[in-house]
Parts: C-alpha cells; sequence; structure tokens
C-alpha cells in the first residue's frame, strides 16, 4: 500500500464510486481505471462491476488528517512551516495567505504554542543549546533569540532590528549605474567583496582541539573587523551624502563657492573622523580664516601707504589701478632692458668649459663677452707667465688679438685682485 498525499482541490473532485459520498480519504483500486472508494465501503467488502474486494489499492491522502492538534491537518502544518522559512517569523499576514485556511491570529497562536513555547521548540532549543556549549561557542547564560522576543511580547511580532540610517533616496537609473539597492541598502559589489571567504567553508565540530578552535576564532575575528570597516564606509558615505549618481554630485559641486571645494579638496580626510555638522563648521571656520588673512594683508598694504583711516581706503582704492597700470608699464621696460642680458647669459650657459668657471668668472666672461674656453686659455697663459717671472724667465703671456684694451684691463685687474698677477 503506498499513500500519495494530494492538495485540498484534488480532493474534492473525487466521490466513492460505489455510495456516491465525497471523499476526503479515498482508497483507489489498482487493476480498475478510474475506481474509488470511501472507508466505509472498503471495509464493508464492496464489489461493483469488475471490482472485487482482493485487488490491490492505494490509500491516497491530500493531508487532512490531524497530526498535532485536531483543528489543523497536516497539510496545513507543512504550509505553515514553509511560509515562516519564507516570510520570515513575524509576518503572519503573509504566513496566513500561504497556508490559505487559516487566518493570521490562528497561524500565530498555533506556532507560537507548539513550535516555540511547545515541546517542539523546547527541545529543538535545548538540543541547539547543548550542541554550541559542546562546540565551547556558548559559555554561561545563551543571549535572547527571537523566538524568546516573540514570547516576551506575548506571542506578538518580532521587533524589527532599528536600521542605523535610512537608505539613500535615488533614481532608477542612479541604482543602475551604482549597482545600489535601496530597500537592502545594500551594494552589488561592496567593498572588501571577498571577505566572506575566510569563514565561507568553516565549520566548528565537537572533536576540534583547543589549537583547531582558536585558529577558527582568529578567523570569526578577521571577518567582524573586515565587516565593520564596510559597515563603518558605508555609514559614513550616508553621513556625508556620498551615494549619489555623478550628475547630482556634480550639481552639489556647481553650487559650491571656489573656495569651498579647494577646501574640501584639501581636508577631505578629515570628513571620516567628524560628523557631518562638525565637518560643515570645520570647512566654514577655515573658509572665514582665509577671508580673515585677506583682510589683514588689505589693512597692511593700506597702513604701508600711509593710509589710517577707513574712509580714506576708498580713494585709495579707486587710485590703486592707474599705480598698477604704471607699474607694471615700468616692470616691462625693465624686463625688455634685461632680456639681452638674460639672452647673453643663456647663451654663455650652454657654451663648452662653462661648468669650469666659478661664478665671479662667469660674470667676467658675460661683461667681456668672452667664451668660457677663451677665457681659460688666457688664464692658462697668465699663470704660466707669472709663474716663469717668478724664478726669473722674462716672457709675455701670448693673449688673444680680439681682445681690447677695456677688456684687458678688466681681465688684468680681476686675476690682480685673485693674486695671479702682481
Amino acid at each position: 500500500m503506498a499513500v500519495v498525499p494530494l492538495s485540498t482541490e484534488d480532493a474534492q473532485r473525487y466521490q466513492c464510486s460505489y455510495c456516491g459520498c465525497d471523499i476526503t480519504l479515498r482508497l483507489k483500486c489498482a487493476s480498475c481505471n478510474d475506481f474509488d472508494l470511501c472507508l466505509h465501503c472498503f471495509s464493508s467488502g464492496a464489489t461493483a462491476g469488475s471490482h472485487k474486494p482482493d485487488h490491490p489499492y492505494q490509500l491516497i491522502d491530500e493531508g487532512s488528517f490531524p497530526l498535532l492538534t485536531m483543528d489543523w491537518g497536516a497539510i496545513e502544518e507543512v504550509l505553515l512551516l514553509d511560509a515562516v522559512e519564507q516570510d520570515g517569523l513575524g509576518n503572519w499576514d503573509d504566513i496566513a495567505a500561504h497556508v490559505v485556511t487559516k487566518t493570521a491570529k490562528e497561524s500565530k497562536d498555533h506556532y507560537n504554542g507548539l513550535y516555540v513555547n511547545g515541546i517542539i521548540g523546547e527541545g529543538n532549543l535545548a538540543t541547539v543549546a547543548s550542541n554550541c556549549s559542546a562546540c565551547g561557542l556558548i559559555t554561561g547564560t545563551i543571549p535572547p533569540t527571537n523566538h524568546e522576543a516573540v514570547l516576551s511580547n506575548q506571542g506578538g511580532e518580532v521587533p524589527p532590528s532599528p536600521p542605523h540610517y535610512t537608505p539613500a533616496r535615488l533614481e532608477h537609473p542612479e541604482q543602475m549605474e551604482l549597482g545600489y539597492m535601496p530597500y537592502r541598502d545594500d551594494f552589488e559589489r561592496e567593498y572588501d567583496n571577498n571577505a566572506e571567504a575566510v569563514i565561507s567553508e568553516m565549520s566548528f565540530a565537537a572533536d576540534d582541539d583547543d589549537i583547531e578552535k582558536a585558529l577558527k576564532l582568529a578567523h570569526v575575528d578577521m571577518y567582524n573587523r573586515r565587516m565593520a570597516e564596510r559597515e563603518r564606509r558605508k555609514r559614513m558615505a550616508h553621513q556625508h551624502n556620498l551615494i549619489a549618481g555623478k550628475q547630482k554630485l556634480s550639481t552639489i559641486k556647481k553650487r559650491m563657492s571656489k573656495e569651498e571645494k579647494e577646501l574640501g579638496g584639501r581636508y577631505h580626510q578629515f570628513a571620516r573622523l567628524m560628523e557631518p555638522e562638525k565637518y560643515e563648521a570645520f570647512i566654514q571656520s577655515l573658509k572665514k580664516e582665509k577671508q580673515l588673512k585677506h583682510r589683514i594683508k588689505e589693512l597692511m598694504r593700506y597702513r604701508r601707504n600711509g593710509i589710517t583711516k577707513l574712509d580714506e581706503c576708498s580713494e585709495f582704492d579707486l587710485l590703486r589701478p592707474q599705480q598698477d597700470k604704471t607699474t607694471e608699464k615700468q616692470d616691462l621696460d625693465t624686463t625688455r632692458s634685461s632680456n639681452g642680458k638674460d639672452a647673453g647669459e643663456q647663451e654663455l650657459s650652454l657654451a663648452p668649459g662653462f661648468s669650469l668657471l666659478s661664478l665671479a668668472e662667469r660674470k667676467l666672461c658675460n661683461s667681456v663677452a668672452m667664451k668660457p674656453n677663451g677665457y681659460l686659455h688666457v688664464k692658462a697663459e697668465v699663470l704660466k707667465s707669472s709663474a716663469l717671472r717668478r724664478i726669473g724667465y722674462v716672457v709675455q703671456p701670448k693673449l688673444p688679438a680680439m681682445l681690447t684694451s677695456e677688456h684687458r684691463q678688466k681681465l688684468g685687474r680681476y686675476m690682480i685682485t685673485c693674486g695671479w698677477l702682481c
């Protein structure tokens, strides 16, 4: 004999082939086609047509028989447990809609009475606690569970965990751009996205020794630290309104002044250490400091120009553009006049032997328009003739013919100053 469960709708379609009554628990003949009997007719040995009492049969029931209590059938118990697993404990309206035949209050009372506060719940909770104690995971008092929270609320709803922050409100294109799921307050790719791999394949066993337990608990601690860092970053992003699309962020930046953008880019690392209000006050104080320093510089300029009264400042500011133009013109003339010298110095610095000259020798070569190699040749001749004179030889140094008398005098004075000539 095989027992085949069916749904309630399928059971209501069948009637006894002998007496014609509705069947809730039917016995189907395995030899005859479309022949069903109720329990009363089957026990009486009913015979009709080709059906005989000794034919093999199947007992078919859709689960309407009571299992734990008389008012709940077996299939209703299965539907209740499936609904609690799928919809979550406490969502009694959704659970009742899944069971169909019971109300939300009936589902809540039945589940709390049997599976939480009854013998089934007490046995399961005691088994979980003993297993955890054997693994060394629980020492002392077991923290209250969701089931105990329901019982303390007289079988009411499970109190939801209060959110740390309100999920960001984004349009659908922004959600797709960021990979953000606002109802879950999660991202498709979180910070340190592979953090769960540390404990994904780890399990505690009763025969683990102390070293294995310590190693596994160290992995759990690593995982908790990485999760805390992920939560900290997400919390900071929420607090400072950083969860937004590119268009929204660009709009926010456009509203900021140039000073605020500069200060925000320079001191943004301090945002992680402050609340949003304190960080905003910090940026505004830096902005105020910059304005005060600028004002102090203006007052010092007024003082240098002999202005000691605020009434005279406006007149000075009116005359200032004209004075700036005059100063700019003078600077331009000075620059033009010095361009020739700058070009000569630049050309001299590119000539061979420039690195062998001292700073005074470079200025001398620039003044007499002499190349570094030519000056070094003249210097060597002068030093050679000076050394020969000291031992009694009379020798005249061989100097280039292109040197003018003025240049010869400058070179001679410089060498006498250096002590090379007497």
